[in-house]
């Protein structure tokens, strides 16, 4: 069994919940002048993304790597969505709902690609560590 698959993701848990709660602390103490701006809708969708990485942790394995692989592709393509729908000052807002801007974007985009490719290293270190727990006798 990979257990480094599930140990990556409750890190990756653990860093959603991240966002979650400094977007509830900035939207309540900080309102003008952020780097990072979090609307409710944005709180909500990493507060789901922890979970749903908590959830395919106590799955295993097999959860967390497809889990890490479709998430990270979704990102990718959400992101890449985002830097054409920005507009001329650099900020605009994703399906009328989430205000965006360009640093959000860029992190966004190089999230997706570190998950999707955590997703296929960690598959391929799970194939090779079935051949490498046979015994040889």
């Amino acid at each position: 069994m990979n257990n480094l698959a599930v140990t990556v993701a409750w890190v990756l848990a653990a860093l959603f919940l991240g966002p979650t709660i400094m977007g509830l602390i900035q939207n309540s103490l900080f309102r003008e002048n952020v780097l990072l701006v979090f609307s409710t809708a944005h709180i909500f969708v990493y507060l789901v993304t922890a979970i749903g990485f908590a959830i395919v942790a106590i799955l295993g394995t097999k959860a967390s790597v497809r889990y890490m692989q479709v998430f990270g592709v979704v990102y990718i393509l959400m992101s890449l969505f985002e830097f054409v729908t920005l507009s001329s000052n650099g900020e605009s807002y994703q399906l009328g709902i989430t205000q965006i801007y360009f640093l959000s974007n860029a992190l966004h985009l190089s999230t997706g690609i570190t998950i999707a490719g955590a997703g296929w290293i960690l598959k391929n270190c799970q194939r090779r560590m079935i051949f490498a727990n046979r015994a040889i006798w």
